[in-house]
């Protein structure tokens, strides 16, 4: 059975006690063709596809998966169901109709012709091999029951209708198609399904992924048409083979890398054994404490989903149904299991009959998961079959998973991945040529817009707490921001004061509902909240409002955790609430302003009007009077005091009615500020001086407490925080499969003038090694008979930056790029509008309106002038000043340029790497389509390379090939490669084998091994210095000086005497230099430096080292094993003893003004001061006013030397010093010339005693020495 000689195939697996015997069918590739002829002359009818738009879409999927054939009759079975909807004759769309159901009709439909070699062969090879396997299951006779999978529902009926024309060939195939969802849930129709496969009625299914989990009784052959990206896919396949005798088919396209890595990860050894048991079991069984590997892709059996019950997922837009929710809940289950010690002994799915009403059977699924989250066992409801009840099970389970706000969005598929449509308008606007500009719209997330489209009573809570960055004086109270769709985890992240920071935390809570009169109450304190501390008539309905803000009871703000938040309902402060929204501002009863408690915790303004500028309240201060002259208030210095001071600068003031009354002691509330640049900006006195005494009566206080009020300053930053992480999970989710950790891919597409805490320059330093060692293996492999130049030149078409700008724009990534600063003062919630603001607003009037209803909210709220909605790409606004027309469109596009487009699609690669290795990466350098088919795993490269044969190249000495290895610490598989590696080209006959390609190869994988050791060993380090240091250790002049301090120089092969002295003069004097270094590093106490600098060594030492990497490289089958081995043992301690910030080079000062360029720091200086005549001369090292390093000794130059170096010592110690201090590199950039310049009076001032300085001089014409950085 199974040996038609025209199948080409190859075994898998054996059969065992659970998998049936395995092969794969490999069918030849369809040839590119165009449309049928009936195709054709529908689109003359149609060319917009507006009217059968579903089935002009299900022809492309049979013309794809079953051939011409198939196309056609799609349409001949569409016009059979179809009915008129209506008899409008005016209607375009009806007479369209009308005319394609006419042609259809009238149309001459051509049988299936299965010859390969016939001009009217109209099937897919594809196709042609399932009959062929059709044909040799003949030999079962009746016993025969077999099951086809594929995964539309289109192409199962025209399969259906195809194979039952076939009557000479398949005679004893009696074909169904199994694509109604009424097979789950109908039990009627499940058994009459059934009885028919047993009594062999129909002895093929042609069945839908969607409908895998259904129980169907086990067949003699199982062909999986198409393949999956899901183990348990694989698993319901082997759970309906017979075994051992069975056969599970998988038919693969010949020469598909695609489908071998899908066979090599999705099916056979990749599918735990247990896995297949426990889905051959119903899910009756404990989950397995072993890997499980699903993409999440449901593989839809048609586009038509919306009517089916599921979870809307805001983050992606993606939807889970019923049949979705079970692969999730086996998802969950599987990272549950693995997580924990205790493994859970429970099934999964407990299928329990329960009593039959009116007759009919009826079955409830009992969903059991491991320890982990909120809930861990529920019970579904009744259905009437038991894959029905297993389904809806794990629906209910995912659906409190998401009420409790704890089902992971990761496990809903988006609605539309790049891989399926793409991204063809990145959204440009417009380019400048002469910078090479451009300026694109910036992405927003769509959780906002998704979450708004289902209105509902429910909201999600999220309690927000910062600590208290300020001292326990100034708290900032929790918050709970509430979301109509459960935001997803979110990590905690920093928010930076002066000098400090302070980590955000946050906490998700279940599913509360509020009636309408709270959710209203909610509507006026969000606004009260945000017109606040804006300054802004913000206006937005409730309808509209995507969140809400609510402040917690003091009782529950002080001891919230994840685990106290079973229901936030009542600790919410509703008097709160009730008294902002009564007013923003009350005045204070005369009976209590000497009671201290009337000021606690307390805001006041000396303004009664709602935009204005605030105070916090200090403390009372029973010991002053209005009538006082307090000496520590400069604003009253010219009055005799208090009092009179308000008469003189008070418009209408008429005087107090207690003169006595004590004062309050206030400190300035700061406005909104970006939080999130870690740039230390001290508080700038300005000439106007701010109040630090006030008189109560004259004073109005906020009715937003201090604690509430510091807190809600943050919300700009804390909101854009959250922006940046749903658009990182959008990112992540809609283009590469979640595959890259969130903090990697946040980092990656923040550029530095963004100004956050991360950005992507030490990523891009890492992918772009990467991307450099990939593309190197890849032109090396694919084009054997390139020279070494010309490897070069196609690396180029792969890895320049013109090709990353293209790919990048392609798939429109320029809108998830975060490439500006953060600006506080444009910031507007979603749909949030401005009004025009009235004199009253603004400070015309001071009386204080009334306290009752709304408080003068009710008027604020009417929408006039619409500034940001969520979903426009246009902005107005409505203001008194000019000035601000176009700041919303500043805040909603972003100028980028090419090389920063590259630069991020570089860090991706990078963060891909750092998250799952080599193999993520390569799929994310696909994702990003650079050009690089023919290729999808690394495992590719060693199938599809051509090693050199060993007849081609010399013999190696004796003792050569124990001798390298000894020195590298590996052996070579292929002796003959390390020959090659060997050989110089001045050998006569081996011009052409010699080491060029390999050290082409080479130098690339040692690129990237030396990034990746920077990388992780100094894990902080700024990116200039990570360059620097690369740099020097992959220079020729380091590689030459480990090849002979290793001896590798010695085994070279090579016919030239010139050359032979030259490498033995090179060796002799680099000895030489090497003892002499490290005699003086014993002597000055400091580690040995680069004693190779100011020696030229023959470029053949470092090709050597170079192409014995690649060379084993080759050998271990293109991974990198090998070569980690030899780079551990020869490279890594060279390395780590010779080259770091401190030995980079002879002069320390050099190195740290070398830093401070590639930073762009241009506020840095080295002053110098003689101590005395015997106390010798002091050197600092100042960056930005602080005092970084300082170094005493006898000479300036010893001095400024050490300074230097504790300089870079404190750069290493903390890394972060540079960004959290400098901002120079998003202001005028200082040209390389003239940092030389700088750099050479610099070190000859400290030769001359003089001050040595960088800092920008403006009484200079240093301004012409600037030029504008782009």
């Amino acid at each position: 059975m199974l040996q038609d000689p025209s199948l080409p195939s190859r075994s898998v697996l054996c059969a065992s006690d659970i998998r049936p015997l395995e092969a794969v069918i490999l069918y030849d590739a369809l040839l590119p063709n165009t449309e049928s002829r009936l195709m054709e002359a529908l689109h003359e009818i149609d060319p917009e596809e507006s009217s059968f738009t579903n089935t002009f879409r299900a022809a492309r999927y049979a013309l794809v998966e079953v051939g011409l054939c198939a196309s056609d009759l799609v349409w001949r079975r569409a016009i059979r169901e179809y009915t008129a909807g209506g008899n409008d004759d005016d209607d375009p769309i009806f007479e369209i109709a009308n005319k394609i159901r006419d042609l259809v009709k009238n149309w001459v439909f051509a049988m299936p012709n299965l010859n390969l070699s016939s001009r009217g062969f109209n099937v897919t090879p594809k196709f042609v091999q399932l009959i062929h396997v059709l044909k040799s299951c003949g030999a079962y006779g009746d016993k025969f029951r077999g099951i086809v999978l594929v995964q539309r529902s289109e192409v199962a009926t025209i399969m259906v209708d195809i194979i039952r024309t076939m009557i000479d060939e398949l005679a004893f195939v009696r074909p169904c198609a199994l694509v109604s969802e009424l097979l789950v849930a109908d039990g009627h129709e499940q058994r009459e399904l059934l009885d028919n496969f047993a009594s062999g009625k129909y002895n093929l299914f042609i069945l839908i992924k969607a409908l895998e989990d259904i129980d169907l009784p086990r067949a003699n052959v199982f062909i999986r048409y198409n393949l999956f990206e899901s183990q348990l896919s694989y698993a319901f396949a082997c759970a309906h083979t017979i075994v051992p005798d069975g056969h599970l088919i998988h038919m693969a396209e010949k020469g598909n890398d695609l489908h071998r890595r899908i066979l090599q990860e999705y099916s056979g050894p990749a599918v735990d054994a247990r896995w297949i048991e426990m889905v051959f079991q119903g899910g009756n069984s404990p989950v397995p404490s072993c890997p499980l590997k699903e993409t999440g892709n449901p593989y839809p059996s048609d586009e038509e989903t919306a009517h089916r019950i599921s979870i809307g997922d805001s983050v992606n837009g993606g939807r889970l149904s019923e049949g979705d929710a079970l692969i999730a809940v086996f998802r969950i289950a599987a990272s549950l299991q693995r997580d924990i010690s205790n493994l859970s002994l429970h099934p999964l799915f407990a299928v329990h009959p329960i009593p039959s009403m009116g007759g009919v059977q009826q079955f409830v699924c009992t969903v059991t998961l491991p320890p982990g989250l909120p809930l861990q066992t529920i019970q579904g409801p009744p259905r009437f079959t038991p894959a029905h009840a297993r389904r809806s099970g794990a629906y209910r389970f995912c659906l409190r998973l998401f009420e409790f706000s704890s089902l992971d969005y990761r496990l809903i598929y988006p609605l539309h991945r790049s891989d399926d449509n793409g991204y063809a308008n990145p959204s440009l606007l417009k380019s400048d040529l002469v910078s090479g500009n451009s300026c694109y719209m910036r992405k927003r997330p769509d959780f906002w817009v998704n979450s708004l489209r289902i209105p509902e009573e429910r909201l999600f809570p999220v309690v927000i707490s910062v600590g208290n960055p300020e001292g326990s004086s100034e708290p900032y109270a929790p918050i709970i921001i509430l979301t109509r769709q459960p935001l997803p985890h979110l990590e905690p992240f920093k928010l930076f004061f002066y000098g400090v920071f302070a980590t955000v935390k946050n906490a998700r809570g279940p599913a509360i509902i509020f009636d309408g009169e709270r959710l209203n109450d909610l509507h006026s304190y969000t606004l009260r909240i945000c017109r606040t501390i804006a300054n802004k008539a913000f206006a937005c309905s409730l309808e509209k409002m995507a969140y809400f803000i609510a402040p917690l009871l003091p009782s529950r703000a002080k001891d919230f955790s994840c685990f106290n938040m079973t229901d936030l309902r009542d600790a919410v402060d509703w008097q709160a609430v009730a008294r902002a929204n009564s007013n923003y501002v009350t005045r204070f009863s005369s009976d209590n302003l000497r009671d201290p408690n009337e000021f606690e915790d307390a805001v006041i303004q000396d303004r009664l009007v709602e935009f204005t500028r605030r105070c916090y309240v200090v403390r009372l201060r029973l010991d002053l009077s209005p009538m006082s002259k307090p000496p520590d208030s400069p604003r009253e210095a010219e009055y005799e005091n208090i009092l009179e001071y308000c008469k003189a600068r008070r418009k209408g003031f008429q005087g107090l009615q207690d003169n006595n009354q004590p004062l309050i002691e206030v400190s300035k509330a700061a406005a909104v500020l970006n939080r999130l640049n870690p740039v230390h900006k001290p508080f700038i006195e300005t000439n106007k001086t701010g109040p630090k005494y006030l008189i109560p009566e004259l004073c109005g206080k906020c009715t937003i407490p201090a604690s509430i009020y510091r807190t809600a300053l943050l919300l700009p930053s804390i909101t854009r925080r959250i922006d940046d992480f749903l658009i990182v999970k959008e990112l992540n989710a809609q283009f590469f499969a979640n595959m890259i950790l969130e903090q990697h891919l946040l980092s990656a597409v923040f550029a530095p003038s963004a100004t956050f805490e991360t950005d992507y320059e030490r990523l891009e330093l890492l992918g772009d090694s990467f991307l450099k060692y990939f593309s190197s293996v890849y032109v090396f492999v694919f084009n054997p008979a390139l020279s070494e130049g010309a490897l070069h030149k196609a690396r180029q078409h792969i890895i320049s930056n013109k090709v990353l700008t293209q790919c990048g724009l392609s798939i429109g990534l320029p809108s998830y790029i975060q490439g500006k600063t953060f600006s506080c003062k444009l910031w507007q919630p979603p749909n949030f509008t401005v009004q025009d603001v009235s004199p009253q607003h603004l400070g015309g009037s001071n009386n204080v309106t009334s306290s009752s209803g709304n408080g003068g909210i009710a008027n604020d709220t009417k929408t006039q002038a619409p500034v940001n909605d969520t979903n426009s790409s246009t902005t107005q606004l409505t203001s008194h000043s000019k000035t601000k027309h176009k700041a919303p469109d500043d805040n909603i596009t972003q100028w980028l340029g090419d090389k920063t487009i590259a630069d991020v699609a570089e860090a991706i690669i990078g963060a891909a790497y750092l998250s799952g290795g080599r193999d993520v990466a390569l799929r994310v350098i696909k994702t990003l389509r650079l050009p690089v088919a023919d290729v999808e795993q690394w495992e590719d490269f060693r199938r599809k390379a051509l090693a050199p044969p060993s007849n081609v190249t010399p013999r190696l000495r004796g003792g050569t090939l124990s001798a390298v290895e000894g020195i590298i610490g590996v052996s070579f598989k292929y002796p003959h490669l390390l020959s090659q590696a060997l050989t110089h080209g001045s050998i006569h006959g081996y011009e052409n084998t010699c080491y060029e390609r390999l050290e082409f190869l080479g130098d690339a994988v040692l690129d990237f091994l030396v990034v990746r050791h920077v990388f992780n060993r100094d894990d902080h380090m700024s990116p200039g210095a990570m360059t620097l240091l690369k740099s020097a250790m992959v220079s020729n002049s380091a590689l030459a000086a480990v090849c002979v301090r290793t001896g590798l120089h010695a085994y070279l092969l090579y016919e030239s005497y010139t050359l032979a002295n030259s490498i033995q003069s090179y060796a002799e004097q680099l000895e030489t230099r090497r003892q002499e270094e490290h005699q003086k590093a014993i002597r000055d106490g400091r580690p040995p430096g680069q004693y190779w600098l100011d020696m030229e060594p023959p470029k053949i030492l470092s090709d050597i080292v170079e192409s014995i990497i690649g060379a084993l490289y080759i050998s271990d089958g293109f991974t990198s094993d090998g070569v980690e081995l030899m780079f551990r043992k020869i490279l890594e301690p060279f390395y780590d003893q010779h080259i770091t910030i401190k030995t980079l080079s002879h002069h320390p000062t050099k190195i740290l003004f070398e830093i401070m360029q590639t930073q762009g720091c241009q506020q840095f200086s080295i002053e110098k001061e003689k101590l005395g005549e015997t106390q010798g001369t002091r050197c600092d090292v100042i960056v930005h006013d602080i005092l970084l390093a300082s170094a005493t000794e006898s000479t300036g130059y010893i001095a400024g030397r050490m300074a230097s170096t504790a300089a870079l010592d404190a750069l290493e110690g903390d890394p972060s010093f540079m960004a959290h201090n400098c901002s120079c590199r998003n202001r005028t950039q200082m040209g390389k010339k003239d940092y030389k310049n700088r750099l050479e009076k610099m070190l000859a001032d400290l030769e001359e005693g003089q001050n040595v300085t960088t800092e920008e001089d403006h009484n200079d014409d240093m301004e012409d020495q600037l030029f504008e950085h782009s």
